[in-house]
């Protein structure tokens, strides 16, 4: 009976409330970072990132915060993606168009199976049972990987299967495995096939994905509607609350038990065992084209759309309720719930009823029209107050209205807020201080009477029956007798009071034009202790329009921009309060709550006006909506100097999980440098409220203070080894993350190193020891030096009486060459014939060539060795004076290089000259009356002298030779030659003769000779 009452809830449901109501979705599409807007597919790896496959825009990896998107140039082979799969292995299998799957390699993505078949079809579906993992396919059938050799099962339609295109497979509590294919079901069970198509009862020939319900009841996503399998028959569902269901693309059984129901262009289905709720656009999805659902680890639910990115789904712990719900208007602006227990809405068109069903308006009374209802209050006798915008107070009893300004005799103050004290006492907040109107009589209270401001926002009474008063000049406290203020100078974060509330221990809560206040009696009662928060504590807007407190103590603060809930037990326990953020809204600041527009129902469930509608916070959904698992913080990137650093520069391995970059430890350079620290905190309900505190261990002792900041930046860090220590705080309730540490070292100068130290010491060693040594060195040296210096000096004398020596035997040569030529110059005078004074004149010039020599000798600074250049110069001018014609004009050039040579070549080179130049005045100008004389001697890079004597005389006679002459001069060149072991050649230039002598030249010894 239970069962079959079931199917017909299955089949039919029972219609959630058919109007429309706003829930709360979480929208990331290309605005957000999702590089494309389609996505077909999403996973949870075992990291806690989730992997969205885009098709067109590569694969993305999320955080929470921000996309990591991988494309062709990471190794996709195209950047449309179907399908996206983690195996036991930790293994990221990636289905990518057009065929084939690829996975990750460090941080590239690479095709494990370059060869297989499986490269040429499209992978529609992976999955893994019994450790094998699966691939199905399009055309190709489902591919099995056999790990043990790499190698491919096959199972295709020749084999049983009922289509060879797989669309999905599942394997529930036994070991059958369900397969969706292009043409129907196929179910493998033990060996056997057994095939299902529209003919056994399917609804759509083509079945795309499979879940089974927490009844065993097995759905079935077709092309037309939905099929559901007893394990008898299919029934078909094609219609839910008169929608035609249409192509149902992904079906999907949450945790809680709901099934979703994903449709091509109608929404989403969620079916909860007996009715059927219904999202589209106009509730908040971003699509009303889904395309899969996805479940992560926390149970929230995420749908992925065909159009327009993906929704995370938060829950119904908050849901509004506007104009398409049936609602006079979006703008609520004030909300009270009666002794029924039926919301009443005051709108910017009239005033709602809801009484949990439906929605009810009330028209106004004609003046008032579609007004804007600023106040709604119960009376004691159970009738409505209405605060209109003339300030005019109606009293309404369901039916009718009646001027309870006029009738109580009330003047038409600017109102803020109407009353009703525990003694049914009616009291009036007003811009001029506040009314009191008790059995007919009018008090009327201003600063005047001890109130702290005129403009007064909100009264409130305690538990012990005070009067807690709201102005914008601080609180004011009435006890019926007695006004006591408290205001900046006590303690208070603003002076603008805007709600008063109070918590169970009897402490009073201010909202404020700067946040939160709470006044904490002291034992005397008259003074508080107050604490402020606000910014610090991470409030995005401070103005505060209403606060309230829920069953489990938290207290919620409404704002221009959300919801904030304040963790107040926990502050009781530590002193520290954190804070939650609700946006609520994706556009602008978030959703925008009104002034004192808060209201709770028995149940403990809350109302708050805002201008999106009113929203109801169930706070039981709130606190069960999701699964609470442990936080996790990454390391997401290190810059150095503004820089990404380049780990390959370094020497380590680098290491990457899923494509993850794990950060190695490695020893940076010193100096100075700054270093940047990037993370994430892996949180999708509630990103916006992930805080963040580090430390430098090696650097700092504390935490940074709780901060959004994900980035930790450090400059100058001194030589050393460091641990940056990172911690997350976040989700809902807030909780921490274990901490994640990154170790690094930043290395020493090289003169802090241990080996600069050693180098040091050895070096320190050395010196001492150097200087030891050189010290024994000097002093022997110096005693050497000084031997040396005596020796020395007597070789100086000795070597001076040696060069006087040899000056004065040169001098002395000299002068007995210069007697020997004077001698041949008287016998000239005494010989008669020309043959004898020819002879005696040539020998003379031979004597005289011989003289010079030593005449140079012992005037240059070395006695061994003459400058030939000036010595051939000075005799020339002897030669040409000798033979000095005054009929003829014969001159001579010379062109001597700057070279020495010594006696042993001199002398001959001397006497070669002579014979040579003589020669030439005497026999080479007969018939001429001019000549001209060269003489060129020059010493070559080999150290060759080449002596040239020219003249364009006669020349020589054309038998000239030289072997056979008799001549004594040529004789004595052909000896001299020898001796300088020269070769010498005369010849004829056509306008003269030409004597050429080559010899090497010699060194001129620096010793003198002596006989051993």
């Amino acid at each position: 009976m239970y069962k079959t009452f079931y199917i017909f809830l299955l089949l039919f449901g029972i219609p959630a409330v058919g109007l429309t109501q706003h829930f709360d979705f979480k929208i990331y599409s290309v605005n957000n970072g999702l590089p494309q807007a389609q996505v077909h597919d999403m996973v949870q790896t075992s990291d806690g990132f989730i992997w969205m496959a885009t098709n067109g825009g590569g694969l993305s990896r999320f955080d929470g915060n921000t996309f990591k998107t991988y494309t062709t140039e990471d190794g996709l082979r195209n950047n449309a993606v179907q399908n996206i799969y983690e195996d036991s292995k930790g293994r990221l299998w990636v289905a990518n168009y057009p065929g084939g799957v690829v996975t990750f390699e460090k941080d590239s993505l690479v095709n494990p199976f370059p060869q297989d078949s499986l490269t040429q079809y499209e992978v529609w579906q992976i999955n893994e049972f019994n450790n094998e993992v699966w691939f199905g396919t399009y055309a190709g059938g489902i591919f099995i990987l056999k790990e043990e050799g790499g190698e491919f099962q096959r199972i295709q339609k020749k084999d049983g299967l009922v289509s060879n295109s797989i669309w999905d497979f599942k394997q529930f509590n036994d070991s059958t495995i369900w397969v969706a294919t292009q043409h129907g079901v196929s179910v493998l069970r033990e060996g056997e096939i057994t095939n299902y198509t529209v003919e056994d009862g399917l609804s759509g020939s083509k079945v795309y994905q499979i879940t089974e319900d927490q009844e065993g009841n097995k759905w079935f996503a077709t092309s037309d509607g939905i099929s559901i399998w007893d394990g008898e028959e299919f029934r078909s569902v094609k219609k839910i609350n008169g929608v035609d269901l249409g192509y149902v693309f992904d079906v999907k059984t949450a945790t809680d038990g709901d099934v979703w129901i994903g449709t091509e262009s109608k929404g989403v289905f969620v079916f909860d065992g007996s009715t059927y709720r219904h999202f589209t656009r106009e509730n908040g999805l971003s699509s009303n084209y889904i395309y899969t659902f996805f479940e992560d680890a926390e149970n929230n639910m995420w749908i992925a759309t065909d159009e327009n990115g993906v929704n995370l789904y938060r829950g119904d712990a908050f849901k509004f309720y506007g104009e398409n719900f049936g609602v006079s208007s979006d703008g609520i602006l004030s909300v009270t719930v009666d002794s029924k227990d039926v919301i009443w809405l005051g709108t910017e068109k009239g005033i709602d009823s809801f009484d949990g069903e439906k929605i009810t308006h009330h028209p106004l009374p004609e003046k008032y029209a579609e007004s804007y209802v600023w106040e709604i209050e119960e009376l004691p006798n159970g009738n409505l107050l209405l605060l209109m915008p003339d300030n005019t107070l109606l009293e309404y009893d369901g039916n009718r209205y009646q001027n309870f300004t006029k009738e109580h005799g009330l003047k038409q103050w600017f109102i803020y807020d109407v009353f009703i004290d525990s003694q049914d006492i009616f009291w009036l907040a007003t811009d001029y201080g506040i009314i009191r109107l008790n059995d007919g009589n009018i008090e009327h209270f201003t600063i005047e009477d001890g109130l702290v401001g005129n403009i007064v926002h909100h009264i409130y009474e305690n538990h012990q029956g005070k009067l807690y008063i709201a102005t914008t000049a601080g609180l004011g406290i009435y006890d019926g007798e007695n006004w006591q203020k408290v205001t900046i100078k006590d303690g208070l974060g603003h002076n603008r009071i805007n709600y008063i509330t109070e918590d169970e221990k009897g402490n009073i809560w201010l909202g404020t034009a700067s946040g939160v206040s709470v006044l904490e009696p002291r034992q005397s009662g008259e003074k508080y202790d107050i604490t402020n928060f606000g910014k610090d504590e991470g409030m995005h807007l401070l103005d505060t329009h209403f606060v309230w407190f829920d069953k489990e103590g938290h207290l919620w603060q409404g704002t221009n921009g959300g919801l904030n809930r304040l963790n107040v037990p926990r502050f009781w326990e530590t002193r520290e309060m954190r804070l939650v953020h609700h946006k609520l809204f994706e556009e602008g600041l978030g959703a925008e709550f009104n002034f004192k527009a808060v209201a709770e129902e028995s149940a403990g469930s809350a109302w708050f006006g805002s201008m999106e509608g009113v929203m109801k916070l169930d706070i039981s959904k709130l606190n069960n909506s999701s699964k609470s698992t442990p936080l996790n913080v990454y390391i997401t990137g290190i810059r150095r100097n503004a820089k990404t650093v380049k780990w390959e520069n370094y020497d380590t391995d680098v290491n990457y999980e899923t494509g993850r970059l794990l950060f190695p430890s490695v020893t940076f350079p010193h100096g100075e440098h700054t270093y940047t620290f990037s993370f994430s905190g892996l949180n999708y309900r509630k990103p916006e409220n992930m805080e963040y505190r580090y430390k430098m261990k090696g650097f700092e002792d504390g935490w940074s203070p709780l901060s959004s900041s994900s980035t930790a930046t450090y400059t100058n860090l001194e030589p050393g080894d460091y641990t940056l220590m990172i911690q997350a705080v976040g989700g809902s309730p807030k909780r921490e993350s274990k901490i994640t540490t990154y170790q690094f070292s930043v290395a020493y100068p090289f003169w802090q190193t241990y080996w600069f130290y050693a180098l040091v010491s050895v070096s320190l060693i050395g010196l001492i020891y150097g200087y030891i040594r050189v010290r024994l060195g000097m002093l022997e040296k110096n005693r050497l030096q000084e031997l040396v210096d005596e020796r020395t000096k007597d070789l100086q004398e000795a070597l001076g009486e040696k060069e006087v020596l040899i000056k004065e035997i040169h001098h002395r040569v000299k002068n007995n060459l210069a007697v020997i030529s004077g001698l041949l110059e008287l016998q000239q005078g005494y010989s008669e014939d020309g043959f004898s004074r020819r002879v005696l004149s040539e020998s003379q010039r031979r004597v005289q060539s011989i003289s010079m020599i030593h005449e140079k000798l012992y005037q240059s600074e070395r006695l061994a060795e003459i400058n030939f250049k000036k010595y051939v110069k000075e005799f020339i001018d002897i030669v040409a004076y000798s033979f000095n014609y005054t009929e003829k004009d014969i001159t001579v050039d010379v062109d001597v290089g700057d070279f020495k040579l010594g006696v042993d070549q001199g002398i001959p080179c001397g006497l070669i000259l002579n014979e040579l130049v003589s020669n030439a005045y005497e026999h080479a100008f007969k018939n001429q009356d001019t000549g001209r004389i060269q003489i060129k001697m020059e010493e070559d890079e080999e150290h060759n002298i080449k002596l040239i004597i020219a003249d364009n005389g006669q020349g020589l006679p054309e038998d000239f030779d030289i072997s056979k002459s008799d001549s004594l001069g040529l004789s004595l060149i052909d000896t001299l030659s020898m001796q300088l072991k020269g070769d010498f050649e005369f010849r004829n230039t056509g306008n003269g003769a030409e004597f050429e002598l080559v010899f090497e030249k010699k060194q001129a010894p620096l010793k003198v000779p002596t006989e051993n």
